[in-house]
C-alpha cells in the first residue's frame, strides 16, 4: 500500500512501518496522529456489541497512545478506531497517566456522521453539501450520535422528517451493513470522513483555523455543552489544537434524544 501512495505526485513522502518495534522511527516528531485499524465489524456484523468490539480494540489502541506519549507528546491525536466513544475515553485517561494530556489535543473522529447527516439533508432539501453543515453532537456511536438538522437552517423542514432522518443517522452502519450482505461497513465513505477530518487538522495547524463539523472532545466548559463534559461539537482547529468549541443550539427533539442518549454516553466512558 505504502508503495501504491508513493506514486501519488505530490510532495508528500510516502514510508511505511510494520510492528510495535518501529514505533518510534514512525511516532517520532509527528503533528497528528490518526488512530485508525484494529479489529472491525465482521459478520455478524450487524449483532457486534460495541462492548465486545473495544475489548477487542482496546490493547492496540492504548500500545499507540503510550507511544505517542513517549514519542510525539506534542501530536494531535485522532481516534477513529472502532467504537470511538470507548477508545477516545481510554486514550485520554492512559495520556492522563502518562502526565502528557491536552484536551486540545485530542479528539474522537465523527466526520463520518456528520457528513452522513449532511448528505441526507442536502438530499431532501436540495441544498449544496458544500456550502452546508448538519453539525452532530453527543457521540459516535449508534445510540449516542444526535444529528442537528435544525442548526442547518434550510426554511421549512418538517419535523416529521428530521425524526425519520435522525434515525437513518443512527442506523446508518447497520443499513449498510445489511446491503453489503452482513460483511461489512462503508469503508470508502469512512476512508473519505476521516481523511478530510485529517486534512483539515492540518490545515489548521499550518495555515488557518479550520472547521471540523464534529469530533468527540473534552469540552472546555460542560455546562455549556448540555452539561456533559466529553461530547462531540463542531470545533474550529488551529496552531494549538482545538481554538474553539462551537456548540449548537438545539430545537426540543434533538434535547430529548440527546437527553435519552445520556445514559449510553456515559456507559460507552465507563467501559
Amino acid at each position: 500500500m505504502a508503495n501504491d501512495l508513493a506514486h501519488i505526485d505530490t510532495g508528500t513522502e510516502v514510508e511505511a512501518y510494520q510492528g510495535r518495534m518501529f514505533l518510534k522511527p514512525a511516532l517520532h516528531d509527528s503533528d497528528v496522529v490518526v488512530i485508525c485499524g484494529g479489529w472491525y465489524i465482521l459478520p455478524p456484523c450487524c449483532n457486534t456489541q460495541d462492548r465486545d468490539l473495544f475489548f477487542q480494540n482496546m490493547r492496540w489502541v492504548r500500545t499507540a497512545t503510550i507511544a505517542c506519549a513517549e514519542f510525539c507528546p506534542q501530536a494531535i491525536i485522532a481516534v477513529q478506531t472502532p467504537p470511538v466513544d470507548c477508545n477516545f475515553a481510554l486514550c485520554k485517561y492512559t495520556l492522563k497517566k502518562a502526565k502528557a494530556y491536552d484536551k486540545r489535543r485530542v479528539i474522537g473522529v465523527n466526520s463520518i456522521n456528520a457528513m452522513r447527516a449532511n448528505q441526507l439533508f442536502c438530499s431532501i432539501t436540495g441544498s449544496d453539501p458544500a456550502t452546508t453543515s448538519t453539525p452532530v453532537v453527543g457521540g459516535t456511536g449508534r445510540c449516542t450520535r444526535v444529528p442537528v438538522f435544525s442548526a442547518a437552517k434550510a426554511g421549512n423542514f418538517p419535523q416529521t422528517q428530521a425524526e425519520c432522518l435522525t434515525r437513518l443517522v443512527r442506523e446508518a452502519d447497520d443499513i449498510i451493513c445489511k446491503v453489503k450482505s452482513n460483511n461489512e461497513q462503508g469503508h470508502l465513505s469512512v476512508g473519505f470522513a476521516t481523511a478530510r477530518c485529517v486534512v483539515n487538522i492540518m490545515k489548521g495547524l499550518f495555515e488557518k483555523p479550520m472547521f471540523l463539523d464534529s469530533a468527540l472532545v473534552e469540552q472546555a466548559d460542560p455546562k455549556k455543552c448540555y452539561d456533559l463534559k466529553m461530547c462531540a461539537t463542531p470545533l474550529t482547529m488551529g496552531k494549538g489544537g482545538i481554538a474553539e468549541y462551537a456548540v449548537p443550539t438545539l430545537n426540543e427533539f434533538e434535547m430529548k434524544t440527546l437527553e435519552d442518549s445520556k445514559f449510553h454516553i456515559s456507559d460507552q466512558y465507563l467501559l
